[in-house]
């Protein structure tokens, strides 16, 4: 069986955006070698806690760590309107329909939906913006919102994050690396494309047996 690389993602997880570049790489290197799977992870699905000034400071202390550690932008700006609840769910839910609709779109859908919330501040929690940015994609608005808001849709997207949880993955970016029934991880949580290339390169090269477990970050 085929190698294939498992990218276990939050559309609103700040590290994730960190990883973006990082993301891309990957697949500009390795997309025509191997099948790139992206798996929703959900950070926070189903939050119903308001938003209030504590939070936002916490969250601001991690965008805050993420642009030191990766360049990448931020609006620091943050002031979400009274009604904001960080619920990672609709975004979630609306990388399965991208998906289902355009899978050639999903990467660059995530990154859309990662540069409206964290550089232009848009709330990504509202089915009305997701479609907006699906539709910048060439994806029709109305069959978005329509699948959006299917039933089936909304139960995948659920299963989606048992199946993160069923991986060990708990923290959010990951990399897996799977070669029919075996599986390994690359990391759990931001790494660069320094330490990631060597790794997954020795990984898609070697045996299926003789990946050495010590080169798992």
């Amino acid at each position: 069986m085929a190698k294939s690389l498992i990218y276990v993602v939050d559309p609103m997880c700040s590290w994730c955006w960190g990883f973006s570049p990082v993301i891309e790489e990957i697949l500009r290197r390795y997309r025509d070698q191997v099948t790139i799977e992206v798996l929703l992870g959900g950070l926070r699905p189903g939050n119903t806690e308001r938003f209030d000034e504590r939070k936002r400071a916490y969250i601001l202390s991690h965008w805050h760590a993420v642009h030191e550690r990766t360049g990448q932008p931020f609006n620091f700006n943050f002031h979400p309107e009274p009604s904001f609840i960080y619920d990672t769910e609709p975004s979630s839910r609306a990388m399965i329909v991208v998906r289902q609709l355009a899978q050639d779109r999903e990467f660059v859908f995530l990154k859309s939906v990662q540069e409206a919330f964290y550089v232009k501040h848009m709330d990504v929690t509202h089915e009305e913006i997701l479609a907006d940015l699906a539709g910048s994609q060439g994806i029709d608005r109305d069959r978005f919102l329509k699948v959006f808001n299917d039933s089936a849709i909304k139960q995948s997207v659920w299963q989606e994050f048992d199946r993160a949880r069923q991986l060990g993955v708990s923290g959010f970016p990951a990399l897996l690396g799977q070669n029919g029934t075996d599986r390994i991880r690359f990391t759990q949580g931001y790494q660069p494309t320094g330490v990631l290339i060597p790794i997954i390169d020795e990984w898609l090269v070697g045996p299926s047996s003789g990946f050495s477990s010590s080169s798992i970050v």
